[in-house]
């Protein structure tokens, strides 16, 4: 059965083996929320008020991603479907530790908001959660725009 994250009228469903790791809904700038299941696999999502550069906001991630892991093996432009939302953005890969980390920065303006969706997991776990980071993003899509209080 999956859960409902539903805070300050950002409404989706996300799986029963993921939690929230991380809330920032108070802002009136950006609100966000991080969640991660049991593998450490992350999915955060990054709202913004009105029109923004969505294409900047994925530049703005894939620095502070090259600050976190310095050994960067490469980026390649990405994009990923979210039932019928498209976003657009970029995968990076960085070796940490014995491992290799495979991150997204993809982002979508719909109804006025601007979203960036950041995921990050080990490169095979990437994968296979891949569909789940869209289904997330599809449900906040579609849920309708977040109120602003």
């Amino acid at each position: 059965m999956p859960n409902v994250f539903d805070q300050t009228g950002i409404r989706f469903i996300y799986p029963d083996n993921w939690k929230v790791s991380e809330t920032q809904l108070e802002t009136e700038q950006c609100r966000s929320v991080s969640l991660e299941n049991e593998s450490s696999t992350q999915w955060s999502v990054f709202i913004f008020a009105g029109s923004e550069n969505l294409e900047e906001r994925v530049e703005e991630t894939i620095r502070a991603m090259h600050m976190e892991y310095e050994d960067h093996e490469e980026s390649e432009s990405y994009r990923q479907m979210a039932g019928d939302f498209e976003l657009i953005g970029s995968r990076m890969y960085f070796n940490f530790m014995d491992f290799i980390l495979c991150i997204t920065a993809t982002a979508i303006e719909k109804d006025g908001y601007s979203y960036l969706f950041v995921a990050e997991a080990e490169d095979r776990e990437f994968d296979e959660n891949e569909a789940v980071f869209g289904a997330m993003a599809y449900s906040l899509l579609s849920a309708g725009s977040p109120n602003h209080n």
